[in-house]
């Protein structure tokens, strides 16, 4: 009964806080509740059902949320990480590199660096290794990171013009997500590798109109209708025997607006992006996602965290408390050291795609409930009273469980012993940007686009705390060697936060080659993209100002702001080759190197008001289009354009108070053609914008309020 009534539970709590939301009235409030205590007692029958020995429901070969039983693949299914790469990545990556080569040539021969061959250099025997990093930060990380995502693939209109970067992306041999950001890697390459402007087009994907909470909008019979297929869906996992926590709620309803596919990819699995057609031909860059393990009772920092990395083979951890990968198909099949425990009951369909990406932005361990959020709280007197009385604590309700444990009894290991593994938001140890991945020798990574979303400053802009933070935990545990960078007001103070900067430029000066990193964050160049991280809900004309300025971050406003900076990437491309050969860089080269890294110099001042709340970098005028007789606007059809491109932007949804109304002579990504809805008109987030990204890492925070304060579960 115990996982029937919780799995119920989360229902009731969403459907009341939907309630709440829609000011209803107390008896419409109440009706929702009659209807729940009913759906209680059918769940309370369910159970005795279950009791009494009737058996499981087995689903094999149907496409639904509960994993089902097959035999075992022969031989052991653990890998020890002191083997080095699974010999499936090793092949991927060896294949991969066969068409990264060209797609480099041909990029650094369009950008065209002074008195370089690019074929010459880069010969058939060369492999030049970029991974792609996309930090957590909610949809403001995955829409402002689609933009950059956008203007790295040559695939993208216009996007391999002069001042462009289209290319980056075909090049790229590693794509890496966390929280937010794998929420983008998550969209792209389990939706069959799609473009930007492809997921902005598609009438599902993407839809952010209505909040995560309530989807169906003021819809309440619709919305309840909604809620019972997912606690439906989950309830089946529970009958099946496995743990179920929120994470598997949360990704359920994350998966509606990620996937294009039906009941929003309910019968899903990470590991079936191995079986895509772009992963098949080696056309996508090898895709992971970062979460950090939870130990109970112990806080989640650089210094205990066990960091996982998900790919479409395997899940497990370099770091030396675990030091073991398992396969990430058969997830959910229980194993002794690293053999099944029954060689003909593995499991498979554990790895649901929205469960995986849930599970990197899953940030239920972290309570809201404190007493000034419950003092200041919008919510009736009733669910208050409700609140005070349930403020239970679980540890296998908050974090995404894993379990039997699929590295129970493998020697060596801290958590050997554990019956389960609970994992959560991959940046709740402060490494926003998965760097660890890109950072393990074994990858030979030469360069990491580090795409920064967080929202450190009390304006929500990054201030570098999670490329510090993975700098510090190199020294306070076994952990991959990182380059120096500064402190955060030096981040800040030196601009390091408004353009491109290097870190790692100089090899000879570290103690250990680690890969060059190219930091990118997010910063105001046409567009306020410092939104709350648990704002739910994004217009169209909203979603297109994000992406464009995640666009003209990568293009550097299309050479607008630096007619250099496409050359100064493809130097940093090519940075540690140069080394390796122990040759000089062309001179272009060595000034693009003395702009962009960083010299190792200190801020002697503490960042000014301005550094610390900027306004928009290129100035633009606006062009905004109310929608006749209502608050939303409309988007204007078009694709990713040139000089003197307008578009139609409602108000900003940002928490600073400046209008983020622009229209600038730099690249515009805009929905080409969709059969969306007019958008809602967003709601407001002040309250939500008082909790500082130290506590909310991604949207998941606003689900676990919601889910918090409407029940107290």
């Amino acid at each position: 009964m115990a996982n029937s009534l919780w799995s119920y539970l989360v229902l009731l709590a969403l459907l009341l806080t939907r309630a709440v939301c829609a000011e209803l009235t107390y008896e419409d409030e109440f009706e929702i509740i009659a209807r729940a205590e009913a759906y209680l007692d059918a769940m309370d029958r369910r159970d005795v059902a279950l009791a009494r020995g009737l058996s499981k429901r087995s689903l094999s070969g149907s496409a639904n949320y509960t994993p089902i039983h097959t035999t075992c693949p022969s031989g052991p299914l653990i890998r020890l990480a002191s083997t080095g790469l699974s010999s499936e990545e090793s092949q991927y990556v060896a294949a991969r590199q066969n068409v990264t080569r060209d797609a480099l040539v041909s990029l650094l021969d369009r950008i065209g660096l002074d008195n370089f061959d690019a074929s010459g250099f880069i010969g058939s025997n060369t492999s030049i290794n970029i991974g792609l990093a996309f930090s957590g930060g909610g949809y403001r990380a995955m829409l402002n990171g689609a933009g950059f995502l956008a203007a790295a693939d040559n695939r993208t209109v216009n996007s391999t013009d002069k001042g462009h970067i289209g290319g980056l992306l075909q090049a790229s041999t590693y794509l890496v997500g966390l929280s937010g950001g794998n929420w983008l890697v998550g969209s792209v390459v389990l939706n069959n590798f799609s473009t930007i402007q492809a997921l902005q087009a598609d009438p599902v994907v993407w839809d952010l109109s209505n909040s995560l909470l309530a989807p169906k909008g003021a819809n309440v019979t619709a919305a309840t209708e909604y809620y019972n297929q997912v606690a439906d869906e989950v309830a089946g996992k529970s009958d099946a025997g496995f743990e179920i926590s929120l994470t598997d709620y949360w990704g359920r309803l994350l998966g509606q607006q990620m996937f294009n596919y039906s009941a929003g990819g309910v019968g899903l699995f990470w590991s079936d992006i191995a079986d895509t057609e772009p992963f098949k031909s080696h056309d996508l860059p090898f895709p992971m996602v970062v979460a950090d393990g939870v130990t109970k009772g112990e806080a989640v920092d650089i210094a205990t965290a066990t960091v996982f990395e998900f790919s479409p083979y395997e899940m497990g951890s370099w770091d030396n408390t675990l030091g073991a990968f398992f396969p990430t198909k058969y997830l959910g099949s229980e194993a002794v050291n690293g053999t099944p425990a029954n060689s003909q009951q593995c499991v498979v369909g554990f790895d649901n795609a929205g469960f995986v990406i849930g599970t990197s932005s899953s940030l239920f361990n972290v309570s809201p409930l404190n007493s000034t959020f419950i003092q200041n709280s919008f919510l009736p007197s009733q669910l208050l009273s409700a609140l005070s009385k349930v403020q239970n604590d679980s540890y296998t309700r908050d974090v995404a469980v894993f379990a039997p444990n699929p590295f129970f009894g493998v020697n060596g290991t801290s958590v050997q012993l554990d019956p389960l593994i609970g994992l959560a938001d991959g940046g709740e140890d402060s490494q926003n940007v998965p760097l660890l991945p890109l950072l393990q020798s074994e990858r030979e990574v030469d360069v990491i686009f580090a795409l920064d979303n967080s929202a450190d400053l009390a304006s929500n802009w990054p201030d570098g705390s999670a490329l510090i933070s993975t700098y510090e935990r190199q020294y306070v545990r076994e952990s991959a060697s990182m380059p120096y960078v500064p402190d955060n007001n030096s981040f800040v103070a030196l601009n390091l936060t408004r353009q491109p900067a290097f870190f790692g430029c100089n090899a000879s000066n570290m103690s250990s080659i680690t890969p060059l990193i190219v930091y990118m964050a997010n910063y105001p160049y046409t567009y306020l993209t410092n939104s709350s991280t648990i704002q739910l809900s994004y217009s169209t004309a909203q979603i297109e100002g994000f992406i464009t300025n995640g666009y003209n971050l990568g293009t550097q406003g299309n050479g607008t702001l630096d007619s250099e900076w496409p050359a100064c990437m493809a130097c940093a491309l090519i940075h540690r080759e140069v080394e390796r050969r122990g040759i000089e860089h062309t001179a272009q080269c060595q000034q693009c190197l003395q702009k962009h890294c960083w010299d190792g110099s200190i801020a002697t001042s503490s960042a000014t008001f301005g550094e610390l709340n900027p306004g928009l970098l290129i100035n633009a005028n606006v062009l905004s289009t109310a929608a006749a007789g209502s608050s939303t606007t409309t988007a204007a059809n078009s694709t990713v354009t040139s000089a003197s491109t307008t578009v139609s932007r409602s108000a900003s949804a940002s928490t600073s108070s400046a209008s983020a109304s622009a229209s600038a002579s730099v690249s515009t990504l805009e929905l080409a053609s969709s059969t969306r809805a007019a958008p809602m008109a967003t709601s407001s987030t002040s309250a939500a914008g008082a909790v500082r990204e130290t506590v909310w890492n991604s949207a998941a925070g606003a689900v676990a309020i919601a889910l918090f304060c409407a029940f107290g579960i």
